[in-house]
């Protein structure tokens, strides 16, 4: 039997669709909009803009810890599809990647329209939003590779 393509795999899930994915969009979007119309200059100084660095990991992760029980099936399903871990680890990060940057759009417009060039800002922000990927895809891994998982998968 052919092993089917990586894409319905990655693509399925790579859309925040949960209530806590949208609950960590409002809250890391808040943030963004309260760096927006605060009077400092976002990333230019070490000041309040940098606590997304350290806001971000944790939101995006305990968006990504809640619903546990109903995403180990998901991934048992994935698995039996013929998904390997990094192609599940791959859909988690885009789900947090996706998640991270929606809720920075009003951050990232702001940055966008101060200056066109690749600011140092920008360059932060991308950054966020890949650290705020690693930190939602970190839980899956930890499930997949669990021994729990592998028993629930051999029975």
């Amino acid at each position: 039997m052919e092993k089917p393509s990586w894409a319905p795999v990655i693509f399925s899930g790579a859309l925040p669709r949960e209530f806590s994915d949208l609950l960590a969009i409002a809250i890391i979007g808040l943030a963004s909009i309260q760096l927006v119309f605060s009077q400092v200059r976002p990333f230019s100084r070490i000041d309040a803009s940098w606590i997304l660095l350290l806001f971000v990991p944790p939101t995006a992760a305990l968006a990504a810890l809640s619903n546990s029980s109903n995403r180990e099936r998901e991934e048992l399903a994935l698995f039996a599809y013929g998904g390997s871990t990094t192609q599940i680890a791959i859909r988690y990060f885009l789900r947090g990647s996706i998640m991270t940057t929606v809720g920075l759009v009003p951050l990232a417009i702001l940055l966008l329209t101060a200056s066109l060039s690749m600011s140092p800002g920008f360059i932060t922000l991308i950054t966020i939003v890949l650290i705020g990927g690693l930190a939602y895809a970190t839980p899956a891994l930890r499930r997949i590779r669990s021994s729990n998982f592998v028993e629930h998968y051999k029975g």
